[in-house]
């Protein structure tokens, strides 16, 4: 093969390969993983994904507050203790009396433990929905973080299977490196061979450009090492490896996804029932309706039963047996009964009546216009597949036209009635096509994956 026919395979393929920011993986000991194994292990792995779990987490346990709230929601113990005096007098009244002695003093020589306890609590019974919509509201604020949380968590599925698909990719690529590695190396030689020679078709803008490109191929080889640490390292931290292993697609080459793609229709209806975003917003509408609930009950008396129970004890302190009199020292008391509550601050209460209203409208037209970006995103989803498959199609055909141009060259070629300039231009289309062709491929793929996401399907209806 001509020298200029080696130069031009691996100056063409080379670039394209730099360009693209994608790099071989070394062949190790390896465990292969399809893209649902890589999903799946990546889910597994990520600490970021662990970290928003918690936020799920804290919203149940506000389900369990509000859900206590219905018993005994004030409640409370309380206790004294010390020392005081006891008490004398000189009329001789037994213990229960001594409230009649005027006599009556301290005993300053006489000193004991004193010791009360209290107990208080209140049980509404009822509350004009406050409580029940208070519960409803909790609850569905931990539906707005459980589908936050599944928005995070698929646009972390979809970033992996971007991520696998760029590793397909960069394996496919690899070859054409390799490929185009050895051509030069070969070419090197043929050039040195021909130069010795005296071949007069060897000039010397040949050499000169020859000279230049090993400098400029040292120099692309070394991004390509340093790009090859890099996709390492992601691929490490997204699976959490111990760098004993070297994680490889299960697929040997990157072919395009044989899946049907459905009316855009189909796509609107699936989102608008499947996207987190639509379901996180619906919760945070339900929660607003119910906060405005709530407020409305505030303006409304609350009925309720209440209990309160007290004693005290101090030994040197006799409990007088006249009900009237009360030793606050040593007695024992309850009060139970009914009775209403009733907030007499009503312009406070219009303001958070009337900013629950407008939260209610806010979350309202926030879930229009999460609606409208969704339809969006996915019209953008969708045009980008039907583009990408396009491309594929005819860069499919166009590369189809390349290689029979090239067999018909490099024919031409050996049989000496050939056009070396033609041949270089038919390597050039060739191995032009062949990058794209690759790199279109893992774009339709990605594009797929990319608007099961915008329709919220999960990529376990997706083909492996």
């Amino acid at each position: 093969m001509d020298i200029r026919n080696y130069y031009i395979r691996a100056a063409f393929i080379v670039p394209m390969f730099v360009l693209l920011g994608l790099v071989p993986v070394n062949s190790q000991d390896t465990l292969r993983l399809n893209i649902h194994e890589f999903i799946d292990r990546g889910l597994r792995e990520s600490t970021q994904l662990r970290a928003r779990q918690q936020t799920v987490e804290i919203a149940g346990t506000r389900i369990q507050e509000a859900r206590a709230s219905r018993i005994l929601p004030n409640a409370s113990a309380n206790t004294a203790h010390g020392l005081v005096p006891g008490v004398k007098g000189t009329m001789g009244n037994p213990p229960g009396s001594l409230y009649l002695d005027p006599t009556l003093r301290n005993d300053w020589e006489d000193w004991a433990v004193f010791t009360r306890a209290e107990i208080t609590a209140i049980q509404p019974i009822y509350t004009w929905g406050a409580i029940s919509n208070a519960i409803k509201a909790a609850e569905s604020g931990a539906k707005a973080a459980e589908a936050a949380f599944q928005g995070e968590m698929s646009q972390y599925e979809t970033s992996l299977w971007e991520l696998y698909y760029a590793k397909l990719l960069a394996l496919e690529l690899s070859r054409l490196v390799d490929r185009a590695n050895a051509d030069f190396r070969r070419a090197e030689r043929e050039l040195e061979k021909l130069l010795e020679e005296g071949d007069d078709s060897i000039e010397d803008k040949d050499v000169y450009e020859f000279n230049i490109f090993r400098y400029e191929f040292a120099m692309m080889a070394d991004e390509v090492n340093e790009n090859l640490k890099t996709v390492n390292r992601v691929w490490d931290l997204a699976l959490n490896n111990d760098r004993q292993t070297v994680f490889l697609p299960e697929e040997q080459f990157l072919d395009v996804l044989e899946i049907a793609i459905e009316d855009i229709g189909y796509y609107e209806q699936r989102a608008l029932v499947s996207r987190p975003e639509m379901r996180q917003i619906s919760a945070v509408v339900d929660a607003a309706q119910y906060g405005l609930e709530v407020a409305r009950a505030q303006n409304y008396p609350s009925f309720f039963l209440g209990l309160s129970a007290s004693v005290a004890v101090t030994p040197n302190r006799p409990k007088q047996d006249n009900p009237f009199i009360q030793n606050r020292t040593n007695y024992s008391n309850l009060v139970y009964g009914f009775g209403f509550r009733q907030n007499l601050n009503f312009g406070i209460m219009r303001s958070r009546l009337e900013r629950s209203r407008i939260q209610y409208r806010q979350a309202s037209y926030t879930k229009e216009a999460v609606s409208d970006a969704l339809r969006l995103d996915l019209a953008e989803r969708y045009k980008n597949v039907m583009v990408s498959r396009s491309r594929i199609d005819n860069l499919g055909k166009a590369y189809d036209i390349s290689n029979e141009w090239l067999r018909q060259e490099q024919l031409d070629y050996d049989l000496g009635f050939g056009d070396v300039k033609n041949l270089v231009d038919a390597v050039k289309k060739n191995l032009e096509l062949e990058v794209a062709l690759k790199q279109r491929t893992h774009d339709f793929n990605v594009n797929i994956g990319r608007l099961y996401r915008a329709a919220g399907i999960p990529f376990n209806e997706l083909p492996e």
